[in-house]
C-alpha cells in the first residue's frame, strides 16, 4: 500500500505524508505487517539507518526500539518547513531523553513490537487469559483511534470488504471418508461407542434429541452393514449431507483432504513423554557434531495410529475436481508438511495434480504444528495459505486477529486464523457444551468481526453433520448469523485474494480548493481480472461527512468519516473549513 498526500491552493503545505514508522531494524518485519494490518502503508526509518525517508513530514510516526534523541536529530535535520510537529506514538521501549519539549508523545502501555512478534508467530496457550479476546486488534484499535483524531484527512484501507460487514470463511477436516474403508480399530469401535453409550449419555443431559438417540443406534446397525457390502454406513452418507447443505444456504467452503493413507506422521516433540530422556540417550551415544544430526532425524516417534487415514484421495480425483467446478475449494489436510519441507511438497503435489490448482491451502491434521520452523516448511512446500492457527481445546484467537497475515519469515505464505472449531464446542474431550450454549459461545467471534472487520474462520468436520453428533445446527445458524451480519461469506482463496489487492493497492489524495481526487491503483477491476471476482476495497477518508456537498461514487457516512468503494478516481466537492 502507498499513500500519497498533496495540497495545492490550501494552508496544509506543498506535500506531506500521513503516517510514518521509525523503529529498530530487528523490529522492522512486524512493523510491516502490523501497517498491513492497519491498512496503511509502511514507510520507514529505522536507528541504524536514519536516513531522510521525509519522516518530519509525516503528521505521525509510529516509533519502537529507537532512541528520542536520534528521532529529534532526524525530525531538526530534515526540510523543516513543516510548521506542525509529528505526533509521536511511542508503541515500545525507547532510550534517551526528549531534549524539545515541544515535541508531542502519545505513550501507549503495551510493546507492540514484543507482543505482536510473539502473538503471529508464536500464539498464545489456550490457557492464557483473553485468549477469547482479539488482543492484537485491540491495540491496533487504540492506535487506530489516535491516528484518526490526529492525522488530518487520514486515509486507510479497512479489513472490510465493500458492501459487506466484514469475511467469512467455511472449512471442513475430511479425516474419514467411510467407516466401511476403515479397520475395526480405535476409531471404528470408537464410532460404536459414541453412537451408542456416549450418544445415551447425551440424551440424558438433553443434548440430543430422543429421535436423534435412536437414530445413532439404528445407524450402528447400517454401518456394519454396510461393511458386510450392505448399504452406505453413516460417514459415507455425511460429505453430501454438507454439501447438499451448503447448496441450499447459497454457500460455499473449503474442505482438506488427507493427501496419503495409513500414514499417522511424525508426533511433535512437544507431545512426546519421553522427548528428553531420548535426547539425553542420544547425547551419551554421539559426540557434539552428530548430536544435532541424530536428535532431528532419528528420533523420530510416530504419532498415534489413529491419527492416518484410510481413503486414498488419487479415487476421489472426480470429486475434488467437481468441487472446485462447482465453487468449493479442494485444500490438504497435511501429515507431516508442518516440519519437512520435502513432505510439504509431496502432499501439496498430491492434491495438486488432481485439482490441477496452483493455489492450495492446508490445515494440519490434529493442528501439529512447531513455530516458526512450520511456517516456512509450508511456505517452501508451495502453498498459498496454512489455516491451522486455531486451538482443539477453546474458541479464540490464538494469534490475536482476525485478519489473515504473512508469518514474519515468509515472503508469500499467508495464514488464516482458526477462530471456531466444532470439536472444541461440542466435544465431550473438550467445552462439552450443548447446541446453544456452542453457538452463544461462538458468537461473540462474530460479534468482534462486526467491530474489527477481518475474517472469521470455522471448521466444521464432515461427520458432525451425521449421526452421532448432529452439529451441524450450530454450523447452520452460524453461518445465518453471518448473512444477518451482512459478511462475506467466500472460500479462503477468494478471500486471500481481497486481502492480496487491499495490501498492493496504492491511494493518494490530492487537494485543490474545494475539488479533492482520490486516486487507487490495482485495485481498478476494469485492468486486474482478480479484482473482478472479488468485492472492491473499501477506502476510509476520515474528513466531517457534512462537509461533502457531492461525490462521484456512492458512499457511506460515518461518524467522522466516509467510505468509497475503491476506484479509479473519486472527485469530491468539499465545503473549505469555516464555510458550513
Amino acid at each position: 500500500m502507498s499513500f500519497v498526500l498533496e495540497a495545492n491552493g490550501t494552508n496544509h503545505g506543498s506535500k506531506s505524508g500521513q503516517v510514518g514508522f521509525y523503529v529498530s531494524e530487528s523490529l522492522k518485519p512486524i512493523y510491516r505487517e502490523i501497517a498491513g494490518l492497519l491498512g496503511i502503508p509502511f514507510h520507514a526509518s529505522s536507528e541504524e539507518i536514519p536516513d531522510d525517508s521525509g519522516l518530519s513530514n509525516c503528521q505521525a510516526i509510529i516509533v519502537d526500539g529507537i532512541s528520542l534523541t536520534q528521532l529529534e536529530l532526524l525530525i531538526s535535520n530534515s526540510s523543516g518547513q513543516s510548521p506542525l510537529k509529528p505526533l509521536i506514538l511511542v508503541c515500545g521501549p525507547i532510550t534517551g531523553e526528549r531534549q524539545n519539549h515541544a515535541l508531542r508523545l502519545k505513550t501507549f502501555s503495551f510493546n507492540l513490537g514484543q507482543e505482536g512478534t510473539r502473538l503471529l508467530m508464536e500464539g498464545r496457550d489456550y490457557t492464557e487469559k483473553q485468549v477469547s479476546e482479539p488482543t492484537l486488534d485491540l491495540m491496533l484499535e487504540e492506535i487506530q483511534a489516535v491516528l484518526r483524531r490526529e492525522v488530518r484527512n487520514y486515509i486507510e484501507l479497512p479489513p472490510t470488504p465493500w458492501g459487506y460487514s466484514y469475511a467469512m470463511t467455511l472449512t471442513h477436516d475430511i479425516d474419514i471418508l467411510s467407516l466401511k474403508e476403515m479397520p475395526i480399530s480405535r476409531t471404528f469401535l470408537g464410532y460404536c461407542y459414541r453412537s451408542s453409550v456416549l450418544s445415551w449419555k447425551q440424551w440424558k443431559a438433553g443434548k440430543v434429541q430422543t429421535s436423534e438417540f435412536f437414530r445413532s443406534l439404528w445407524e450402528i446397525g447400517r454401518t456394519w452393514a454396510a461393511k458386510a457390502g450392505l448399504g452406505q454406513d453413516v460417514w459415507k452418507r455425511a460429505l453430501p449431507t454438507l454439501l447438499d447443505l451448503e447448496k441450499r444456504l447459497g454457500v460455499r467452503s473449503s474442505l482438506y483432504f488427507m493427501p496419503f493413507p495409513k500414514k499417522p506422521g511424525i508426533l511433535p516433540e512437544a507431545l512426546r513423554k519421553d522427548k528428553d530422556k531420548d535426547i539425553e540417550n542420544a547425547s551419551n551415544s554421539y559426540n557434539d557434531i552428530n548430536h544435532k544430526e541424530f536428535t532431528s532425524k532419528t528420533i523420530e516417534e510416530s504419532a498415534p495410529s489413529n491419527r492416518a487415514s484410510f481413503y486414498d484421495v488419487t479415487n476421489s480425483k472426480e470429486l475434488l475436481n467437481n468441487l472446485e467446478k462447482g465453487g468449493w475449494e479442494a485444500g490438504v489436510h497435511g501429515i507431516d508438511a508442518w516440519h519437512d519441507p520435502q513432505a510439504a511438497r509431496a502432499e501439496y503435489g498430491r492434491v495438486a495434480n488432481l485439482t490441477r490448482q496452483n493455489e492450495l491451502g492446508v490445515r494440519m491434521h490434529w493442528l501439529y504444528f512447531k513455530s516458526p520452523e512450520s511456517f516456512k516448511s509450508l511456505e517452501e512446500g508451495g502453498f498459498q495459505y496454512d489455516a491451522t492457527f486455531g486451538y482443539n481445546e477453546v474458541v479464540g484467537f490464538r494469534a490475536g486477529t482476525l485478519q489473515p497475515y504473512h508469518p514474519l519469515n515468509c515472503q508469500t505464505l499467508w495464514e488464516l486464523p482458526l477462530h471456531i472449531q466444532d470439536g472444541a464446542l461440542l466435544g465431550e474431550e473438550h467445552l462439552d457444551l450443548n447446541r446453544e450454549e456452542a453457538y452463544l459461545t461462538a458468537k461473540p467471534v462474530l460479534d468482534w468481526a462486526n467491530r474489527l472487520g477481518g475474517a472469521v474462520s470455522l471448521l466444521w468436520h464432515n461427520q458432525s453433520f451425521t449421526a452421532p453428533r448432529f452439529w451441524g445446527e450450530v454450523y447452520e445458524r452460524l453461518i445465518a448469523q453471518g448473512k444477518k451480519d451482512g459478511a462475506w461469506i467466500a472460500i479462503p482463496r477468494e478471500v486471500l485474494r481481497w486481502f492480496t489487492l487491499r495490501r498492493h493497492s496504492e491511494v493518494s489524495l490530492s487537494i485543490e480548493g474545494t475539488r479533492w481526487q482520490i486516486r487507487s491503483a490495482v485495485a481498478d477491476s476494469s485492468h486486474n481480472p482478480t479484482a473482478q471476482q472479488i468485492p472492491p476495497l473499501r477506502i476510509r477518508l476520515h474528513l466531517d461527512p457534512k462537509r461533502v456537498r457531492s461525490a462521484s461514487v456512492p458512499y457511506e457516512a460515518g461518524e467522522g468519516y466516509l467510505d468509497f468503494p475503491a476506484r479509479p478516481l473519486i472527485t469530491l466537492d468539499v465545503e473549505r473549513e469555516g464555510q458550513q
